[in-house]
């Protein structure tokens, strides 16, 4: 196995994101559509969703990860990492094609249009996985899974500050609190006042450390090459 692990929580993060940021602009599509198509919503939701269960189910899949000195994290990823993104990658991928069969049926006059028959029964689902987000977000602070590694170039600049792990805390805490009050934004003005402003900044957030992430797992870990030396060994960059 290569020391490096699974690096491509980048853009699993950033897709994480994506999703949150897309689901408050869908419901507001919803109100205003009219006669105006949301398939462009329903194709979304399938492309998002279908990247992130596809490489969460091979990170967790993948087991054990190696860990990594100076790392906190890595032999938990397929856990706290892995196992909520092809759970909710899957699902996300499950609500773009509900999407676009709800409405083709509806184009077709099979069925009317009930978006909280259609999408319900699925955010029950969705609300009962937020509590296991809810419990991942204290457990890795409990047991010090958030603090950010002293290899990483980014992470590194909060080495022993409490930032990173409520930031890390907060992140599923909030998508975890976004999920349980998904099966009611439909129909309950008090879930959709708490609901889109939670979300909204949620997914801000987990877009914010995607991004960061692009730039920090470049130098984060050593590169093996062929013959077993190092291509750039970390603490010692090119430039």
């Amino acid at each position: 196995m290569l020391m490096q692990g699974i690096t491509y929580n980048t853009t699993m993060g950033l897709v994480v994101g994506v999703i949150m940021l897309m689901v408050p602009l869908f419901m507001r599509a919803l109100q205003k559509a009219g006669d105006r198509s949301v398939s462009g919503f329903g194709w979304a939701f399938v492309f998002l969703g279908a990247f992130l269960g596809m490489t969460g189910v091979h990170m967790m899949l993948t087991w054990p990860l190696e860990q990594i000195e100076g790392v906190f994290c890595c032999a938990v990823d397929n856990v706290t990492f892995g196992e909520p993104a092809a759970f909710y990658g899957v699902m996300t991928l499950i609500v773009g094609v509900a999407v676009l069969r709800a409405e083709d049926r509806a184009d077709r006059g099979l069925r009317d249009l009930d978006w909280v028959a259609t999408l319900r029964p699925i955010l029950y689902v969705a609300a009962v996985g937020g509590f296991g987000l809810i419990m991942f977000g204290i457990a890795g602070m409990h047991f010090g899974q958030w603090r950010p590694p002293e290899v990483e170039p980014i992470a590194r600049l909060l080495s022993g500050s409490m930032l990173e792990p409520f930031m890390v805390f907060t992140l599923y805490v909030g998508t975890g609190l976004s999920a349980l009050l998904s099966p009611f934004v439909l129909t309950s003005p008090v879930a959709r006042k708490v609901f889109v402003p939670v979300t909204f900044i949620i997914g801000m957030m987990w877009v914010f450390l995607g991004l960061t992430l692009f730039y920090g797992h470049v130098g984060f870990f050593p590169w093996p090459l062929q013959g077993g030396g190092e291509m750039h060994p970390v603490g010692e960059p090119l430039f």
